[in-house]
């Protein structure tokens, strides 16, 4: 015989509880409500301002500051900026999916009875709709860059090529389209701009095509592969799914938090997986040797820094045929900046690893010496390969692009919990905004500096 004991209730109480979670539960939709409002609005005036100013501005503030070849150089600069950037745009939306979906969300579309096209349908167009954006842009700089006046029609192109890159990934995701497609585009527009670049350096002007009835031409196909793509997705499986579901959480998680570490860590492991197996070797038995040998081998197993390097130098010469010498000024300080931070990655390693450093047994200068031989050299190989190209102006760049990447790369763990700055809009992280611009106005002063001598 089981014994129960009664508990009293207080008269009410029920009644009371239920008030008091419909009113938490009433406000928590209204703050929501009014959350998504002010985003809303923050949204559509940045848009606005974004847009006001592309339609405002003169064809050639780009094109007279810095080309100064004649126009059919600017033209074919902007065919190849838009060669490049439809290339790009090929591979980070294959690299994202570009449709995704979480692991519940997945399981849920496969176990259940449902139109699977139906529901990813409303994801097919976002993901258009992000390409268009970028394609608009994309668009409408390569008009700037060519010194139309009539901007429109390059503009609507670029849309209609967003449109079309993101359609053939998800093509491509959902096997409609075989998996060498992707490739073969991509790397068929890095060559049409490695001779667009070989036609410009021999004087054969490449016409810009600003007329709308060749945006109309192009308007019928765009159109039909976008609705192939959005018919398409009901083949999407749950591998396919999660292809780039990775690299979609990394970049959540580092716009959520402001650090773009976690995004970087996923790229890196990508890459490291894409090289495979590889033979070990014996390090040296001194400290600083075993740590610059291992740093020589991670540029050994991913040789694409070299390539980057090389790329670098030939578009610093390459400014100096077309470009006044401000383009080349900051195209060596960024191709530094780049190189720079491409070949300290042994440092990043150290530097943000207190237990690495803790095993390794020595202090952080001792630590960071080894990791500095090679970014020095890669910098100053680059910099001697084009100090004939941008003249004194390249020790500006090389000493800033060292600095900037020094600092950065040095930053200990990001903290949250710093100085606050009250305001009438709120508060306002100050020691967090610091561990953000962490080396960029090394940058701006560096950048200031080519602006004064040049």
């Amino acid at each position: 015989m089981a014994l129960t004991e009664s508990v009293p209730v207080v008269p009410g109480a029920r009644e009371i509880l239920s008030v008091r979670r419909g009113f938490i539960r009433g406000n928590a939709v209204r703050e929501n409500r009014t959350g998504t409002t002010v985003l809303l609005m923050l949204s559509a005036y940045v848009v606005g301002g974004v847009v006001w100013w592309a339609a405002t501005r003169p064809a050639s503030v780009i094109g007279s500051v810095l080309f100064t070849a004649g126009p059919g150089w600017a033209a074919t600069g902007a065919w190849v900026f838009f060669a490049l950037a439809v290339s790009g745009g090929l591979s980070l939306a294959r690299a994202f999916g570009p449709v995704g979906a979480s692991a519940p969300d997945a399981l849920w579309l496969l176990s259940t009875p449902v139109d699977r096209g139906a529901l990813l349908r409303v994801r097919v167009g976002l993901a258009l709709a992000v390409g268009a954006a970028a394609g608009t842009v994309a668009g409408r700089f390569t008009a700037y860059i060519a010194g139309a006046s009539l901007w429109g029609p390059l503009t609507v192109l670029g849309t209609l090529g967003g449109v079309v890159v993101v359609a053939v990934a998800v093509l491509v995701q959902s096997r409609r389209l075989p998996h060498p497609v992707l490739p073969l585009l991509r790397w068929s527009f890095v060559s049409a701009g490695l001779g667009l670049t070989v036609a410009a350096v021999v004087q054969w002007a490449v016409p810009v095509l600003t007329a709308w009835p060749v945006v109309f031409v192009a308007a019928a196909p765009a159109a039909a592969v976008a609705m192939w793509a959005v018919a398409s997705c009901r083949y999407l499986s749950r591998a396919d799914l999660g292809s780039g579901s990775d690299l979609t959480s990394g970049a959540q998680a580092s716009l959520t938090s402001l650090d773009l570490s976690v995004l970087a860590g996923i790229l890196e492991e990508r890459a490291w997986r894409r090289v495979g197996r590889s033979v070990s070797r014996r390090l040296p038995a001194g400290r600083a040797a075993a740590l610059l040998r291992a740093d020589l081998l991670r540029y050994g197993r991913r040789p694409s820094a070299y390539t980057v390097a090389a790329a670098v130098v030939v578009a610093v010469w390459f400014a100096t045929v077309v470009g006044t010498p401000l383009l080349v000024a900051f195209i060596g300080l960024g191709g530094s900046f780049w190189v720079a931070m491409l070949f300290s990655a042994g440092l990043r390693d150290i530097c943000g690893d207190p237990a690495l450093r803790v095993l390794l047994g020595a202090g952080d200068r001792a630590l960071r010496r080894p990791m500095l031989i090679v970014p020095a050299a890669a910098l100053g190989l680059t910099g001697m390969l084009t100090f004939l190209a941008t003249g004194p102006v390249a020790v500006i760049s090389a000493a800033g692009a060292a600095l900037a990447a020094y600092r950065i790369r040095t930053r200990p763990s990001r903290s949250y919990d710093g100085l606050l700055l009250i305001t009438n809009t709120g508060p306002l992280p100050i020691d967090l905004i610091r561990q953000l611009i962490r080396g960029l106005p090394i940058l701006s002063v560096a950048g200031a500096l080519l602006v004064q001598v040049v």
